[in-house]
């Protein structure tokens, strides 16, 4: 890869990890298409480290709430403490979909025609779940709506199912307004992105994934974590006044377009 070409993965992981459009899905797109020639070990790690900004981005927004969460199991604050449990148990369904279907996934999903048609899924659950009705939720999060939420981001493992569409748009359905769902959202991709980091790792020693040289992961890590931050803060106030389903109309005729290539 040359400069131009890690630079634009970053942004791209940057830009798409948070807006509910699919990173992996965009990875793999512009991947593709640009003839990137590493072999799969070392696409892999330095997707993987592109995924490292984005997290170090998402510590850098909620590092508060993140120190309010953790606090609450030595303070009687139950309803962070509350919250704190349906964070957990909306991982787990993430974790164990990951250990035991990852390399599966990778083998078979990876490809444009895939993507394509996830793309296209993504995008429809997007525009329905803005059908749903909001209901003040907060806090107050079931765990059953917690792990509704966690299976959905599970099904995000497939490149092209966007993470934070799919768990956006269940926790539209289940009644969390626009921002209490990217906040749920954003907040549980946090211990799935560090477990896939240090799984990467245990891959990395027993020589499962290559890391390219340093300068393409520095270069990389630096702007998939400025590009991830202004996403989230772009995200996070524009829904406020605009439908989630914008991001619907343009993934169709991407995804379409895939089909057809």
């Amino acid at each position: 890869m040359n400069l131009t070409q890690v630079l634009l993965l970053g942004i791209i992981q940057g830009l798409t990890e948070f807006l509910p459009v699919s990173s992996s899905g965009h990875l793999v797109i512009v991947e593709h298409f640009m003839n990137i020639s590493l072999e799969a070990e070392s696409l892999m790690g330095f997707d993987i480290i592109l995924h490292a900004g984005t997290l170090v981005g998402l510590l850098f927004i909620y590092w508060r709430t993140w120190i309010r969460l953790i606090k609450s199991f030595v303070t009687p604050d139950h309803q962070n403490r509350a919250f704190m449990m349906a964070l957990i148990i909306a991982t787990i369904p993430a974790v164990i979909a990951g250990l035991l279907l990852q390399d599966y996934i990778v083998a078979v999903f990876r490809t444009t025609q895939s993507v394509g048609l996830s793309l296209i899924v993504t995008a429809l659950v997007l525009i329905l779940a803005e059908r749903f009705p909001q209901e003040r939720k907060g806090v107050d999060l079931p765990r059953s709506g917690a792990l509704w939420i966690g299976c959905a981001q599970a099904f995000a493992l497939i490149p092209g199912l966007s993470r934070a569409g799919l768990t956006i748009g269940a926790g539209r359905m289940i009644g969390l307004s626009r921002k209490e769902a990217i906040d749920f959202s954003f907040l549980m991709a946090t211990p799935v992105i560090a477990g896939a980091l240090i799984l990467t790792l245990t891959d990395f020693i027993s020589g499962e994934v290559i890391f390219p040289q340093v300068s393409m992961l520095i270069i990389g890590f630096i702007a998939s974590m400025i590009v991830s931050i202004v996403a989230i803060v772009f995200l996070r106030r524009w829904v406020v006044r605009h439908s989630l389903g914008w991001f619907g109309i343009y993934l169709i005729p991407v995804g379409v377009l895939l089909l057809l290539s």
